[in-house]
């Protein structure tokens, strides 16, 4: 069995029997995202195409200082109430290749975790970039999969993908649309729209935004207008 190969870098994770993996801090100190924030929106461009194009599982976290819909699994800060990151990331990815290997009849092994990511959404959905090896090849060897899974409370509940991790230049080939307008429906906020100005480099092309200011009707005293909309 081969016991060494090459690992690409990974968060840092804490020991679990250290007792700071049961931090009470359930995320990083990241700013609140705000539409009004250039930087924010830049920074929002930047976290979408890597999402879209890698379905959730690249994403330089490290260049990103704002809360958006997903979130790193990082050391101290839990994921769950009920789990360390570690027991999650563990215990769903061994579901997933439990699944998988009945479907396909491989013997895929749990070997490490490189990266992983959680939103919620119904439940809690995470991304997991991981080390396995199929025992059933002839010449079993380490490889990079990826499985994203969905925890219902205490108990996983739904497995949604399960692949091999997609090479660089498969990830930079997928067709994007720009971001949907954010806050279109919302009066109280700037409409914020997006348009591709050119190919750019890596994942994200050109991408400028242009903010519409907020119109928000606002009572004023009897001997006022009725209203007015301001800016």
């Amino acid at each position: 069995m081969v016991t060494e190969y090459l690992r690409p870098p990974k968060k840092r994770r804490l020991d679990i029997a250290s007792g700071e993996s049961r931090s009470s801090a359930t995320r990083p100190n990241l700013q609140s995202f705000n539409s009004r924030d250039d930087e924010c929106i830049r920074q929002y461009i930047s976290y979408y195409y890597q999402f879209q194009k890698s379905e959730g599982f690249e994403i330089g976290w490290d260049k990103l200082d704002y809360l958006f819909d997903t979130m790193p699994m990082i050391d101290p800060y839990r994921a769950s109430e009920y789990k360390t990151n570690d027991e999650i990331i563990r215990e769903g990815t061994c579901l997933a290749i439990a699944r998988h290997n009945s479907d396909k009849g491989t013997r895929l092994v749990f070997l490490d975790h490189v990266s992983a990511s959680y939103r919620c959404c119904a439940g809690v959905l995470y991304y997991v970039t991981f080390w396995a090896m199929d025992l059933a090849s002839s010449s079993p060897v380490p490889k990079l999969y990826q499985s994203n899974f969905r925890r219902c409370g205490p108990t996983f509940c739904e497995v949604y993908l399960f692949r091999l991790k997609p090479t660089d230049q498969e990830i930079a080939a997928v067709q994007v649309d720009p971001p949907p307008p954010l806050n279109e429906d919302i009066p109280e906020r700037p409409t914020v729209l997006f348009t591709v100005t050119g190919p750019g480099s890596g994942f994200i092309p050109n991408v400028v935004f242009t903010r519409i200011p907020a119109q928000v009707s606002v009572s004023l005293p009897e001997s006022s207008s009725p209203s007015l909309l301001v800016t």
